[in-house]
């Protein structure tokens, strides 16, 4: 565990640059891919720009939203806290960021660029589908850094020892399984095989291409989607962290991984583009 980095008398939580070095190498990923989904450069970074606005607000407002059912079982507590601590109670509600507000949020920040500018959101949504896992990877190796989005309680091989002074001091009362890791390694081998089929199915094409027209835009997002759906509603069995949330007996992470069943379902089998 290695919460901060300290350069001089900065101390900055080092999660925020394994993101952002994430998040660089998805942008780049998608700069790479431009040609072949015609997509011109100032557009990627157009895109990219408003996704992160997006992803931020997402993950913000996602993270608020498992604070909600905590918040009106003890309102009397919380207005308390509110008035003893007000910036205090704001980093309560606000502190973190949940993955699946990012990701919707950064797809939302996609689309508005995409309206605005006249241009098919299902074609940037593509061309980002390799970068979401290859991102996601570096923010779990944040978490596991961070000690946050931790294992349950494990004792067997590869188990991890969190130090006693942890942030958490649950976390390292007892040796955890290190769900962080094994999710960064699925989403790597999940931006491998969009990687394959970008190469695989996808010849360069320029923006006015007439040979785009039939594509199945959205295919790649929906791949994605379905990988990580089931990815993690399984992983989520292996969290040892109560700040996630709960909906009944399954997590917050879990019950939107099944609302989205229906948005993955739609974009493998949608009916070619014709326009």
């Amino acid at each position: 565990m290695h919460p901060y980095l300290e350069i001089g008398n900065l101390k900055l939580q080092l999660y925020y640059p394994m993101f952002f070095i994430g998040f660089a190498a998805a942008l780049l990923i998608s700069y790479a891919l431009r040609e072949k989904f015609g997509i011109n450069k100032k557009d990627i970074f157009g895109a990219g720009f408003f996704g992160l606005i997006g992803l931020y607000i997402g993950a913000k407002l996602f993270y608020f939203f498992t604070k909600v059912p905590q918040v009106f079982g003890d309102f009397t507590g919380f207005k308390t806290r509110l008035d003893a601590d007000f910036s205090g109670t704001l980093d309560y509600l606000f502190g973190g960021m949940v993955f699946y507000g990012g990701l919707l949020g950064f797809l939302f920040g996609m689309w508005v660029y995409a309206r605005k500018n006249g241009l098919t959101f299902l074609k940037f949504a593509d061309i980002a589908a390799p970068g979401f896992p290859l991102a996601h990877a570096f923010g779990r190796a944040g978490c596991f850094l961070n000690g946050c989005c931790y294992g349950m309680e494990y004792h067997g091989p590869l188990a991890v020892h969190y130090p006693a002074d942890a942030l958490d001091k649950e976390l390292g009362a007892v040796p955890r399984f290190p769900v962080q890791l094994l999710e960064a390694g699925l989403n790597i081998i999940c931006f491998a095989v969009l990687m394959y089929l970008v190469f695989k199915r996808y010849p360069e094409q320029s923006r006015s291409d007439s040979s785009q027209i039939g594509r199945p835009y959205g295919r790649l997002l929906g791949i994605y989607l379905s990988y990580y759906i089931i990815v993690r509603f399984i992983l989520e069995f292996f969290r040892g962290d109560k700040i996630r949330g709960m909906i009944g007996i399954l997590s917050t992470s879990q019950v939107i991984s099944l609302l989205l069943i229906p948005a993955a379902v739609w974009l493998l089998f949608r009916k070619k583009d014709t326009a």
